[in-house]
Parts: C-alpha cells; structure tokens; sequence
C-alpha cells in the first residue's frame, strides 16, 4: 500500500524470544509476536497474515490485539534464524489500518508457519488476506472481505448483522448455513454461493483459491 505513515500510531509491539515446550505435532515455537494497536480514525481494518493457523476475533476494548507464535517444522537451527526477520508492523493510511508480518517470503521460509489469535472491534470493516492453513472468523459485525490462497477458512457470524453473503472457491467445497439451513450454490470444480436475504448492514465476501470453505449464520 503506497502514503504509509508509520509515525504516530499508538502502537505498542512486544517480541521475545526462546523456545516452548514443542506441540504434539513436535513444532517448536521459536518466537512470539505480539502488538496491542489503537484504532482512532480508522474505520476499515486490513490483516496480511502468513501460512498458519490464525483464529480472528472481536476484541473487548476497540483496539486490535495480536498474540501470534511462530512455529518451525523442520531445520531447526535455519528456521530459527528466519524467524528472527520477522516483525509485526502496523500503519494507518486514511481510515485504514493495516496490520502485516513483515519478512515473511513463501519460498524462503518453508517450514515457518504462525499460530495463534487477532482481535480487532467488532463494528468496523474487515479485510484479510490470507495466504494458507486454517483461518477462522469468528463475531464480526462489520463488513467483512476475505481473500485466502489455499487452505481451510471457516466464518461464523450472527444472522443479524448480515445483509448478504457471496463465497466462493476456485478448486473444493464452499458451504454457506444460515441458521441451519444450507444455501446451495453452483460449481462442479469450484463452488459459487450466494445470499442476500437478510435485514443486517454488513455485506460479507469470502473467497478460497483451494481448499474448504464454511460460513455459518446462527
């Protein structure tokens, strides 16, 4: 995004490092990234985020909070070191506030992935482009944009704020219930559903390159 202003911000970014006691899968998380960021004057909220696994939810107080682990799989000593290039930056252009892990390149960091939760205000405009694994979004009340490459995205929100949903998926399965009942789309390869029954504000677009996508209004 170009007319980045990084002075200013209330920004407040925490990283430590050292290993934790490895998952069951045996990664080992060699770094935290952690940022607790204001929110004033931006109305719409931007999230780049690496391969992982990244649950985003509403936050308590209007600010946007992260507490992300970065993870190794393999060639430890290296991915220790690729993990030290990592930093967790935020900027406001305008109304916008964007939120990145910078350093990170897809090819050079194989066997680098991040864990863990963001939480953003619950009433403004959402965008998140994800690049692979597993994405959850949970209580948004805003308009919401997901863009994601490969991987499992799931998004759950309240019928009531929801005005009309599009999803689709480039090579799985899309899957669109609203309040238990599923809406069907069309697709054989890739998958296209649609809806715009509702008498919320927030318009709702998600989109997969490859993978399973869900999203469910109760």
């Amino acid at each position: 995004m170009k007319g980045l202003r990084w002075a200013g911000l209330a920004l407040m970014i925490s990283v430590a490092t050292g290993p934790t006691p490895a998952a069951a899968d045996e990664d080992v998380r060699v770094r935290d990234l952690k940022g607790d960021v204001s929110t004033r004057g931006a109305e719409r909220i931007e999230l780049h985020l690496p391969p992982g696994t990244i649950k985003v939810e509403p936050s308590p107080d209007g600010r946007v909070h992260a507490d992300l682990g970065v993870y190794c799989t393999f060639d430890r000593d290296d991915c220790d070191e690729r993990a030290e290039r990592l930093s967790l930056r935020s900027s406001l252009d305008g109304n916008t506030l964007e939120l990145r892990i910078e350093g990170f390149n897809s090819i050079r960091n194989l066997g680098l992935n991040v864990r863990g939760r963001i939480l953003v205000p619950r009433g403004k405009a959402l965008e998140v482009n994800f690049t692979a694994g597993e994405l959850t979004v949970r209580g948004i009340e805003g308009d919401l944009n997901v863009d994601a490459g490969v991987g499992d995205v799931t998004v759950i929100l309240h019928e009531r704020d929801v005005r009309s949903v599009r999803v689709g998926v480039g090579i799985g399965e899309a899957n669109l219930s609203v309040a238990g009942r599923r809406i069907e789309g069309s697709g054989w390869l890739g998958q296209k559903v649609r809806w715009g029954d509702g008498d919320g504000a927030a318009r709702v677009a998600v989109t997969l390159g490859i993978g399973d996508l869900a999203v469910k209004l109760d």
